[in-house]
């Protein structure tokens, strides 16, 4: 195998049970969202693609995530796979052939969240049966759930429900291994319910299925002795469990390493999957910790265990895999952010292409796509979800090379020269300023961000590897274009000059810029970030519009310069739209570090000079005066949009993508990036216009 040498411990063959398995690289059981409707929780053709497209590269395994096993317990409004009934059994039959054909060993995780269901919320239809589904949670205990606020209280389970939700997981996994699956997982991690059930923290009960240690944990121990005896003995059994939880008064590392040994004892399990926090804690790690961090963990694992331990950490380098098995922290690795973020990882190690490795940075939007009820999806990784579109086989040179001009070397226009360039098109970008990246580029210098600019020059080294000509410092203007034009020739030209960052506090609720900001020294929080403004040492203002990183970062570096900053934000709290990338906790744990103080619920009426007139959004005729030497705006975005119309005066055949249509995130930019740069090639762009018109690319619906 190439390249095996470089990686002989993660490219060793191993055995589970009776199946052999090609290699140590696991997909993880991460966000399996490609069902037709949460009610029925069937997988669709779209699963089919999503794994298969994966599996084809050699992958050794790949676990199914989140199988539900009982129906009032489906999970987010996007929903996950059931086998709850036999009907469910032929779309993960269906995965199986598909990914089994590619030489690679595929199990399922049984799932039963407990209390963390969300179903009373979205499952009160009118229209749908009012029998269908319970109207509660359930779980162990009347503990209510305590990382949401106003969380529901769940329903205590009664003996007989309890032994329905046994007959549940052991139904679930006959149906899998009837279905060619090679085996199942018992989710017993993240405090779902057979967590529940093991937790002092969450079981409170007094009976046999409570109380003592041994009968806490008789609820795993039942569980996985009925999953055995449905399944057989030639199909694998294993479970995932956290190692710590980082929670007072939940298990630690000791609770749990017993736990694991006393399975050992009493079921006839094949390995064990170690994970790391619970839901009321945290689970999906930001950004700033290291790769394999969990390694301590695996390790006490592997200290005390006879079966295989399997790790997942932030795993992204084919060395710290390497490494991570070579020095017996693990028998093998779990890539579940990662095999999101690049679904050709393990092709790019065999071919030696680690360089071209599309690496996770943590940036969690793939969890924040599922819990807002949408299908997972990743931050600069287009394919997901269109691997039947856009899979690795779907590329190829084009016939009729054109020459493009983009303007912008932000993501959408980086992402738009990759895949243009790598169809066999001429490509040369201009971009003003002296780095690559936009908006991606000012995010990822913000304290504790770096990673996240690194999608910029991922993007740019794969455009240049392409043979994308990248031209820094070379703005286009009105002024310039014709003699641009004239030198580069392009036949087509995108327009990826992205939106700027406002300083005059222009936002959605009034509509207007704020009153005097003229008068004060004003800017946005992105020349803060990249270095652009001269800081102060007095106070500082920083104004949270956008709620999302921005703001709450850039006032951190400033307190960490040595200002006295105020955060302020008409929203009842800095930052919401960290709350679903879980990023929340580390911000605000930051922000308390630097000192920095926290104004919600407050709204700037009026600048002057070196002093802001601030009112409560609740209590506008109250107002007080706060000194600001300088004022930040993190508030709202406007497309620069200037050059794209002079292109079109000068009947030029452009286009616009990104934020330069209208300002949004990382995502959007390159979805559009890869989707003009693959209408380039394919043929459903058209020339069209003229003077008159306004000269556009038109795309045609063949």
């Amino acid at each position: 195998m190439p390249n095996a040498r470089s990686y002989p411990n993660l490219f060793s063959p191993w055995q589970l049970r009776h199946t052999r398995i090609s290699n140590r690289v696991i997909f993880g059981p991460v966000c399996p969202t490609w069902v037709r409707s949460p009610h029925e929780g069937i997988f669709t053709d779209q699963a089919v693609a999503y794994y298969e497209e994966r599996a084809r590269t050699g992958l050794g395994m790949i676990i199914l995530g989140g199988q539900i096993v009982e129906k009032d317990t489906i999970y987010t409004p996007a929903a996950f796979p059931g086998l709850w009934n036999d009907e469910q059994a032929e779309g993960i039959a269906r995965v199986a052939r598909a990914v089994k054909k590619h030489g690679c060993a595929l199990i399922a995780q049984l799932l039963h969240v407990g209390l963390r269901s969300p179903t009373p919320f979205f499952k009160t239809d009118p229209a749908r049966d009012p029998y269908e589904y319970n109207a509660y949670t359930v779980a162990p205990s009347q503990m209510p759930i305590g990382e949401i606020p106003g969380g529901p209280t769940p329903k205590e389970l009664e003996e007989h429900e309890i032994e329905h939700i046994l007959q549940c997981f052991a139904e679930a996994a006959r149906r899998a291994v009837s279905a060619g699956l090679d085996g199942v997982e018992l989710h017993l991690a993240h405090g779902y319910l057979p967590w529940q059930f093991l937790s002092p923290l969450y079981n409170l009960r007094k009976d046999r299925w409570g109380g003592s240690y041994e009968n806490r944990l008789r609820f795993s121990v039942e569980c996985l002795r009925r999953i055995r005896a449905r399944i057989g003995d030639r199909a694998i059994l294993g479970y995932r469990i956290n190692s710590t939880s980082f929670w007072e008064g939940d298990l630690e590392i000791e609770d749990v390493k017993r736990v694991h040994l006393d399975l050992e004892k009493q079921t006839d399990i094949d390995y064990v999957s170690v994970s790391a926090g619970v839901h009321h804690s945290w689970i999906h790690t930001p950004m700033t910790f290291e790769q394999g961090w969990e390694r301590e963990y695996s390790r006490a694992f592997k200290a005390v265990s006879t079966k295989p331990v399997l790790m997942v950490g932030r795993i992204s380098s084919p060395d710290v895999a390497e490494d991570l098995i070579a020095s017996g922290d693990a028998d093998a690795v779990l890539l579940s952010r990662q095999m999101i973020a690049d679904e050709q990882w393990l092709t790019k190690v065999k071919e030696g292409r680690e360089k071209d490795i599309r690496r996770c940075v943590a940036a969690n939007y793939c969890w924040r796509s599922v819990v807002r009820g949408s299908r997972v999806q990743c931050a600069y990784n287009p394919v997901v979800g269109r691997e039947a579109l856009w899979g690795a086989n779907s590329t190829s040179k084009t016939y009729a090379p054109k020459r493009v001009l983009v303007i912008g070397a932000g993501p959408a226009g980086l992402e738009y020269a990759r895949i243009a360039s790598g169809q066999g098109n001429s490509v040369v970008v201009y971009e003003r300023e002296q780095s690559v990246g936009g908006h991606v580029r000012a995010y990822g210098a913000l304290p504790y961000r770096q990673q996240y600019g690194t999608m910029a020059t991922w993007l740019a080294e794969q455009a240049r590897g392409n043979g994308t000509e990248i031209k820094l410092m070379s703005p286009v203007t009105p002024q310039n274009v014709d003699s641009i034009l004239a030198t580069e020739k392009p036949e087509h030209v995108v327009v990826a000059s992205g939106a700027r960052y406002r300083r005059d506090g222009f936002q959605g609720q009034t509509g207007k810029s704020i009153p005097g900001w003229e008068t004060g020294k004003c800017v946005s929080w992105d020349e803060v970030a990249l270095d652009k403004v001269s800081l102060t040492s007095g106070d500082v203002l920083v104004i949270d519009e956008m709620a999302d990183v921005a703001a709450p970062l850039t006032a951190v570096k400033l307190a960490k310069q040595g200002a006295r900053v105020k955060l302020l934000t008409k929203w009842p709290t800095i930052g919401m739209e960290t709350v679903p990338e879980v990023y929340f906790h580390w911000i605000m744990t930051y922000l308390h570090e630097a000192d920095v103080e926290i104004l919600t619920s407050y709204n700037v009426k009026q600048i002057t000079g070196a002093t802001a007139e601030i009112a409560n959004v609740y209590q506008p005729s109250k107002s007080r005066r706060i000194n600001a030497e300088l004022i930040v705006m993190a508030t709202a975005r406007s497309s620069e949009t200037e050059i794209y119309h002079v292109l079109r005066g000068r009947g030029v055949n452009a286009e616009a993508i990104g934020c330069a249509v209208a300002p949004r995130t990382v995502y959007e930019a390159t979805l559009e990036g890869h989707r003009a740069a693959r209408k380039l090639s394919d043929g459903r762009l058209r020339w069209a216009g003229s003077a008159a018109r306004g000269p556009i690319a038109q795309y045609s619906r063949s």
